[in-house]
């Protein structure tokens, strides 16, 4: 990095500068190699600089001529960002490496992509699934991607202040609890409002009315994207409660992607991800699965059969007995 100082005092602050951008430049690289991307400088600044991309060019080229000491500070602070950050972020990167893209996940992932490119304006997703059926980890895959994640609860049935705070929380801004509902609303929208991202919103059964509400109006006043899961049988009962919200916020959803069962093409990825044959296990694992626990359960019976090392139809079949007589000890019956 070459110099350009007009006085004593600012070459002193180049030549503190230069060792933090050179840091910043070492880090860079670090999180492309770590994430398998290539970070452009808008980018790189959007993500962990608290100054434009325009100003990194211009501090890396030494023609900046703005207060050196300020974004000296700002680079020590990114510094630390980053080297704390380093550690979570390659394990995202290894989720994201061993992620299986279910026919439910790819699906998700083409309605998020059509969301975010504003295809008919409708910034919102609806995706349904039962228990097991893997909300929260394509939740997790599209955190990889950048998505903030906010788990609905309870309170949210009767408390908009707290869906208010709670989706704040997630964005890094703590609201406190004695703040009036509106003041709560008019902040998490600020919040929100900081860049175009993407909400998603876990176990959205339990919102409101009022919070149905807020999503439409999250997606009008800001640039965020909404994906909202939940379980199809009670999102169907809050549509049927909440027909008049209801019906305003679907004109804002691209097509619902709803699934109810584990299809043997699902299982067999499952099985290919351990280095496993889909035959002869894949049908009998997606069966097992439909009968009860969802993804969970093959992930659980491909684990095993992974464990075993060169297993047999035998092997799976003492599995499912298995299977079967944990179900029939619940009460819940045996796989079909």
């Amino acid at each position: 990095m070459t110099t350009q100082p007009s006085t004593p005092d600012r070459t002193l602050q180049w030549a503190e500068l230069t060792p933090l951008v050179n840091r910043l430049d070492e880090l860079k690289a670090a999180v492309e190699r770590t994430e398998g991307i290539t970070l452009s400088d808008q980018k790189f600044a959007d993500r962990f600089l608290a100054f434009s991309a325009t100003t990194w060019s211009k501090v890396k080229s030494a023609t900046y001529a703005g207060s050196l000491t300020a974004v000296a500070d700002k680079c020590r602070a990114a510094i630390d960002t980053i080297q704390a950050q380093l550690p979570a972020l390659a394990e995202t990167a290894r989720f994201a490496q061993t992620f299986v893209l279910t026919q439910l996940a790819r699906a998700a992932n083409a309605a998020v992509n059509r969301a975010r490119a504003g295809v008919e304006d409708r910034r919102i997703v609806v995706l349904l699934a039962p228990t097991g059926f893997g909300k929260s980890t394509i939740a997790d895959y599209l955190k990889t991607k950048g998505a903030v994640t906010v788990e609905g609860r309870q309170a949210w049935r009767t408390s908009y202040k707290t869906f208010c705070r709670d989706i704040a929380a997630a964005l890094g801004r703590s609201l406190p609890a004695t703040w009036q509902e509106g003041r709560c609303e008019s902040e998490m929208i600020a919040a929100l409002s900081s860049k175009a991202g993407l909400l998603f919103v876990d176990e959205a059964n339990t919102m409101s009315a009022a919070c149905a509400n807020a999503i439409k109006y999250i997606v009008n006043k800001t640039a965020y994207t909404v994906v909202i899961a939940a379980i199809p049988e009670m999102w169907d009962k809050f549509l049927a409660g909440n027909r008049g919200e209801a019906l305003q916020l679907i004109n804002r959803c691209q097509p619902p992607i709803r699934a109810s069962s584990v299809s043997e093409a699902d299982a067999a990825l499952f099985l290919s991800a351990r280095s496993l044959p889909a035959a002869p296990f894949a049908r009998d694992i997606a069966r097992a699965a439909n009968a009860f626990g969802g993804f969970r359960t093959v992930v659980a019976l491909v684990n095993r059969l992974a464990e075993i090392g060169d297993p047999t139809p035998a092997d799976l079949a003492k599995e499912l007995r298995i299977h079967a007589e944990n179900l029939a000890s619940s009460g819940l019956g045996k796989p079909a």
